[in-house]
């Protein structure tokens, strides 16, 4: 029961890709028929566009009659007015003819053509696929009715239903063969006669292997197999159902029989043998969606074949991964000689786009180098891994449209240096100087040199083809990159004299190169390459840091290179590199090894900030109207931020901020940096271009971040409620930097914010007036209560004088101040203030005086009143 059901899963499968095959054919028959249509409507334009020209020339020959009567008349000159008449008729003419060519243009919709396909095709077939369908159910009801009946003899069974599935055979053979008027592919009657017996024949060879055990697990193989390929070989008659039939069936055989010898050398023969006779059927009927079967199969099996991996399998599966890439990739682009050879230079845009080639290679290279970095085959795996570079680099000889899978051969050759014995585990070994021409250092300086002499040598010989020049100025730069960052640090002093020759060898040939060649790329890839060997070698003089800089001036180098040459250089090679060193900036504060690093004698913030922000603006102006311009800038601005960010905190507390148990300090800082920060970050929108939302984020993200900082400031370290220090002397203490900086701050951010939100923007003001508000009341108890101010401290008589003195003073200033803007909002703000003071007045410093000193209190604050009275009445008499 159980092989009836996978027969029956199998039928599914044939059936479901048939429905598939004929979808697909439908839909090229559409486009097709959609060109036609096209084609057919462009003539009509063009004879239209006759019809027109014919036309207009009958109308310009009859005003060219009539201008003589005309200029006879010596009346008004009215030519003008004939043109214009004969102008209207032209467009007259042309506007009805193109209503005319739209309407014969008009065609159904790609959906109704499928739809009266898939039912026009369902009428004329319908009884053929049934009838097939039903023939194969028919040989395995058959074969299960023999069975449990028992009829005849296990044999007698078997050989005539085997009988039956090849007289299906035969007759679809003499079909085809005597009935020429099916026309080749679309031989419906016998491609279905010939799937039902293929299906019969493959169901009863299950049924003698399984139930009857009648044949060995080896004969059973071979026979569904003979089976599969025969439907296969037969489809390059009867069409392209079959081959769908044959391949499916083929490639599922080692499911159905399983030897249990888990020999992975037989299992790759078969697979081998089944994708040549696919390959073959596919290439002749001349369909793609047989290759997508062909490569599914073949690359699925190959990816079975690492679960049987093991220590005396690593050359097989490496070897059949190179003979699928020659089999598959590169004989049927290049013919089965390898003679089909294309030396034409192609754009990156080309080069990126050449499917299925980059996504076949990448299937079969990248399990390859995962299980090398994983497995412990090291000089087996470091073997094969070699021999996929040469072969790759063959194939970009033969065809440009690889050229980049050069890059792919320089990632394998990292991952090879990588994936080495580590021999630094052993001290011991590098006591030996010659070290560096041994183990993973001795490979990759080796195939750094060589990839370096393959790219220049043809990029020589064919200059056009700008991936063999990146590839000879970027490949000693890329594995010795790779080898600095495996050698510890107690064995770079011997690595690096050799190491820093060969970089400036290199460098050193690249100029010369750069001075001779005559295109531009050439010269600038060459340039670039120099600098870049050049900075590495100097970067490895330095410690962490010297990294960063080399990289940041790698960056102003390109700039000016791209500026000098006005080489039209696409910008994600830049951005690329000024991201990862944006990363690098913002991890190394919070990386343990940076922690007492320093350079010139300071630490290392101090200087690497700054020269990085300096850096990042010269680049950017090599770029004038350019969108980098604002990339460039915007990474100096992260630059400041994080300057700020960290070096005050490290400055004040002696490391970087710890989020997580910031004190009362570094909260204020952050709160002015952010805040100060998302400011500058929301006025960059402003010229930003396409970067303005990333501006816009950042910018409120800081702001946010600052304001939550602000509130817990409030809340819980709040030097009015607690005992805090904030300094020592008036104005220029900490107070200036918790509430006042801040309140300045938020008045510009209100600013910025009113163009995107202006419904925020009350709220933003009303925050401003708090910070200032808490900031001069601040100010003025520090002056009479010294360090600390916390309120449980009590205030005295002159304290609470000063606060009504101080605020009348404000109070009528902005008043006046709104009078002379014309500003009433301020002028409400004004007299807000006076009136508060006003209440205090009353409630709180007259409250204990008595006497004479109490009539005059009261005499001095009306006056007062009546003297800001008088005042603002003629401030607004001047006004009107």
């Amino acid at each position: 029961m159980d092989d009836l059901i996978g027969l029956a899963v199998i039928l599914i499968l044939v059936v479901v890709g048939g429905a598939i095959c004929g979808l697909i054919a439908l839909i090229q028959l559409k486009s097709l028929k959609q060109d036609i249509t096209f084609l057919k409507a462009k003539v009509n334009e063009l004879q239209s566009n006759v019809e027109v020209q014919k036309q207009t020339q009958c109308v310009d020959a009859n005003i060219a009659h009539n201008q003589p009567v005309i200029a006879s008349a010596k009346v008004y000159k009215p030519e003008p007015v004939y043109t214009n008449l004969a102008t209207e008729s032209q467009i007259a003419v042309k506007s009805s003819i193109n209503s005319t060519a739209k309407t014969k243009r008009k065609t159904p919709s790609p959906i109704e053509l499928l739809l009266n396909k898939l039912r026009t095709g369902f009428e004329e077939n319908w009884m053929t696929w049934i009838g097939a369908i039903a023939l194969a159910f028919g040989g395995i009801f058959l074969a299960k009715y023999s069975l449990e009946a028992g009829l005849l003899s296990p044999v007698m069974r078997l050989s005539l239903g085997g009988l039956f599935g090849l007289s299906l055979i035969a007759a679809a053979a003499y079909l085809h063969h005597k009935r020429i008027v099916f026309e080749g592919f679309n031989n419906y009657i016998p491609a279905a006669l010939a799937s039902g017996g293929f299906i019969t024949c493959f169901a009863l060879t299950l049924l003698a292997y399984s139930s009857y055990a009648m044949l060995s697990p080896t004969v059973a193989f071979f026979a569904l197999a003979v089976i599969a390929i025969s439907a296969s070989a037969m489809a390059l008659r009867l069409g392209p159902l079959l081959a769908v039939l044959g391949i499916i069936g083929a490639y599922s055989v080692p499911i159905w029989v399983n030897t249990g010898s888990g020999n992975l050398f037989t299992l790759f023969m078969y697979v081998g043998f089944v994708s040549l006779s696919a390959a073959l059927v596919a290439h002749k009927v001349q369909r793609a969606w047989l290759w997508y079967l062909l490569w599914a199969g073949h690359i699925g099996w190959y990816l079975v074949g690492f679960t049987l991996l093991k220590v005396n399998t690593v050359w097989l599966m490496g070897t059949f991964a190179l003979l699928s890439i020659i089999g598959l990739i590169a004989i049927p682009r290049l013919g089965l000689k390898l003679n089909v050879i294309e030396h034409r230079p192609h754009s990156l845009k080309r080069l990126i786009k050449v499917f299925p080639d980059h996504l076949l290679l990448l299937a079969f290279i990248t399990p390859l180098i995962f299980t090398m970095l994983i497995s412990h085959f090291d000089m087996q795996w470091q073997t094969v891994g070699v021999l996929s570079i040469g072969l790759v680099l063959f194939l970009v000889l033969k065809n440009s449209r690889w050229d980049i899978w050069q890059g792919v051969t320089l990632v394998i050759s990292t991952l090879l240096v990588i994936s080495a014995e580590r021999t630094h585990l052993s001290p011991n070994l590098f006591d030996d100087a010659l070290f560096i021409f041994k183990n993973e250092y001795g490979l990759g300086l080796l195939l750094g040199l060589l990839l370096t002499v393959y790219g220049l040598y043809y990029g020589k010989k064919q200059s056009k083809r700008l991936a063999f020049h990146i590839t000879g100025a970027f490949s000693v730069f890329v594995m010795i990159a790779a080898l600095y960052a495996l050698i510890p640090n107690s064995a770079l002093s011997t690595a690096y004299p050799l190491w820093a020759v060969v970089l400036f060898v290199v460098a050193a040939i690249l100029i010369k190169l750069a001075q001779h060649n005559t295109t531009l790329f050439q010269r600038f890839t060459y340039w670039v390459g120099a600098n870049a060997n050049i900075t590495l070698a100097i970067t490895m003089l330095l410690s962490d840091s010297g990294l960063t800089i080399a990289l940041a001036v790698q960056v102003l180098l390109i700039s000016v290179l791209i500026k000098r040459y006005s080489v039209p250089m696409p910008h994600w090679p830049i951005k690329a590199l000024v991201a990862a060193l944006l990363l690098r900036l913002t991890l190394s504060p919070w990386t343990p090894s940076y922690d007492a690093l320093t350079v010139f004698g300071l630490h290392w913030s101090i200087v690497v900030y700054p020269l990085c922000i300096a850096l990042f603006f010269a680049a950017a102006r090599c770029f004038k109207t350019s969108q980098l311009k604002v990339w460039l800038e915007g990474a100096a601005l992260h630059c400041l931020a994080l300057f700020i960010t960290t070096e005050t905190s490290y400055q004040l507390v002696g490391h970087y901020p710890q989020f997580d148990s910031l004190n009362f300090y570094e909260q204020i800082l952050l709160t002015c940096n952010w805040l100060a920060l998302g400011c500058v970050y929301l006025h960059r929108a402003k010229l930003a271009g396409t970067l303005a939302k990333l501006y816009k984020v950042a910018g409120f993200a800081l702001a946010g971040l600052a304001g939550f900082f602000a509130i817990k400031t409030l809340l819980d370290d709040n030097p009015l409620f607690e005992s805090l220090y904030i300094g020592e002397l008036p104005i220029f203490n900490w107070l200036l930097l918790l509430w006042l900086v801040p309140a300045g701050l938020t008045l510009w951010l209100a600013k910025l914010v009113k163009p995107i939100n202006a419904k925020a923007t009350p709220f933003i003001l009303a925050v401003a007036g708090g910070f200032i508000l808490l900031a001069i009341n601040s100010f003025i108890r520090q002056y009479w209560q010294g360090p600390y101010i916390y309120l449980s401290k009590g205030a005295s008589n002159a304290e609470l004088y000063s606060y009504s003195v101080i605020w009348l003073l404000l109070g009528a200033g902005t008043v006046i101040f709104g009078h002379l803007k014309n500003q009433l909002l301020i002028q409400k703000v004004g007299l807000g203030l006076l009136a508060a003071v006003i209440v205090k007045v009353f409630l709180i410093d007259m409250a204990n005086l008595e006497g004479l000193l109490k009539a005059l209190s009261f005499i001095g604050l009306g006056l007062s009143l009546v003297g800001l009275s008088w005042l603002f009445q003629k401030l607004r008499s001047r006004v009107n």
